[in-house]
């Protein structure tokens, strides 16, 4: 069992919350990976600014700064 929660109380979460927390990490950058890529295809095709490199990257340093302030 520590093998699953070894990690998670390392950066003081629960499983539940490591894994919320990656899953709504992953599916961001899934969905910024498809538009980017749909973008490299069809280069008339807009990618909304909320999923820019821009935007993108101050949401993971968001993120991380609000996962960091959580462990202290």
């Amino acid at each position: 069992m520590q093998l699953f929660t070894k990690h998670p109380s390392i950066v003081d979460q629960t499983w539940w919350e490591h894994f919320v927390f990656a899953v709504c990490v992953g599916f961001r950058l899934l969905i910024s990976s498809f538009l980017f890529i749909t973008h490299g295809i069809f280069p008339f095709i807009q990618i909304p600014i909320k999923f820019n490199l821009k935007n993108t990257s101050q949401w993971l340093e968001k993120q991380n700064i609000d996962r960091e302030t959580r462990k202290k």
